[in-house]
């Protein structure tokens, strides 16, 4: 079974800090790390029977055979087998960028700063993670998904905060902030309806990409459906996209000095100069922007995206491009919008209106204040 919740800052070795709990019951949270190099169900590495991996013990309450075990299987799309272990609740969950986590639902109550109660919240204790690399390099996954058993539907069950309303702006330069609830930082956003067919993901619709708003490299023959995806560190793009982006990239670097180098280990399609590159404004000169579109009914919307939100720069001192070739991945017809393109943006996803905004942000500022909604389509 494969399930792509949108994992907030999942690969990503970030940690929370509450920074603010405003009167309306929102919250705000500072946000450590970056998205390069180190990179629905909330999941903690834990001590359990079968294996032990991080340091992370979890004090256990008891398996949930309950209204919480279906609600968490409905929002993975499984089926609860109480055969193997009839007292509690387990779970099997794989993302579409090749990790996974497998362990059993548990509920614990949770201090939260500023409050005198602590809630009940339930969250996996994941006893076996795998994925591409030897081992994950985080300790748990905040699930934000679009279900009924993430944190935030959690959160606002009990009172918590106002609405189910999440948003991050991650910055260039490492950290960043993420928030729930009523009070959306928000002023000037643009909107898009979210696709309901898709109730798993956070995507508004179909997107074309090009290359150089001004030459219009065009890199999408045919639109594609685009997910917002948090928990991934790099955007995909389906193969015909990704080859007429190598394409393009390589003719906008004709007259670099940049060259070829194929046997970066980290990542496959990288340039250098002579001497090694020691940040990504050392070299963005040398690339094109891009420019996404989505088609909202008669309308078009645009995400523009810098070269700083598309390459990062390795420990080997080359620049490379920081969107795979999901069909390589198993992305199917999607395109994933990752962290790296969404750097220096507040996006919001407004779960009570059913919409996804973003706007150009500058993400080292915490937000003092909750400035009004503005919509714009």
């Amino acid at each position: 079974m494969a399930a792509m919740c949108a994992k907030v800052i999942a690969i990503l070795l970030l940690f929370l800090r509450l920074a603010r709990l405003s009167s309306s019951s929102s919250m705000v949270f500072e946000l450590r790390g970056n998205v390069y190099p180190i990179g629905g169900l909330t999941w903690l590495e834990c001590d359990a029977p079968r294996q032990s991996f991080h340091k992370t013990t979890i004090e256990q309450q008891g398996a949930m055979r309950g209204r919480r075990c279906a609600v968490m299987h409905k929002d993975l799309g499984t089926v609860h087998d109480c055969t193997e272990h009839p007292d509690q609740c387990d779970y099997d969950i794989n993302y579409k960028d090749g990790y996974s986590s497998m362990g059993v639902l548990l509920t614990d109550k949770f201090s939260l700063p500023m409050r005198n109660d602590r809630p009940n919240l339930a969250f996996g204790c994941g006893y076996d993670q795998q994925g591409e690399k030897e081992e994950l390099e985080v300790d748990g996954i905040l699930g934000i998904g679009r279900g009924t058993g993430d944190l935030v539907s959690q959160l606002k069950q009990q009172g918590l905060i106002t609405e189910n309303v999440v948003g991050h702006c991650l910055s260039s330069h490492g950290g960043g902030y993420l928030f729930f609830g009523g009070d959306v930082p928000s002023t000037g956003v643009t909107w898009l309806p979210m696709v309901q067919e898709y109730t798993i993901y956070y995507s508004p619709g179909k997107v074309t990409w090009n290359l150089d708003v001004l030459l219009k490299y065009e890199l999408s023959k045919t639109p594609r459906v685009a997910v917002f995806d948090s928990g991934s560190a790099y955007s995909y793009v389906h193969k015909d996209t990704y080859e007429l982006l190598i394409q393009a990239v390589d003719v906008t670097l004709q007259d670099s000095t940049l060259q070829k180098v194929p046997d970066d280990p980290e990542l496959t399609q990288c340039w250098r100069y002579n001497q090694p590159i020691q940040s990504v404004d050392d070299v963005k000169h040398e690339f094109e922007p891009l420019e996404l579109t989505f088609t909202h009914g008669a309308s078009q919307v645009t995400l523009d995206i810098p070269p700083e939100n598309y390459i990062v720069v390795t420990e080997r001192g080359n620049v490379c491009l920081g969107i795979h070739n999901g069909s390589e991945h198993g992305m199917g017809e999607l395109n994933i919008i990752g962290d790296i393109t969404m750097q220096n943006h507040l996006v919001v996803y407004d779960n009570e209106r059913a919409r996804i905004g973003w706007v150009r942000a500058s993400c080292d500022i915490m937000p003092g204040s909750a400035p009004i909604i503005a919509s714009r389509l």
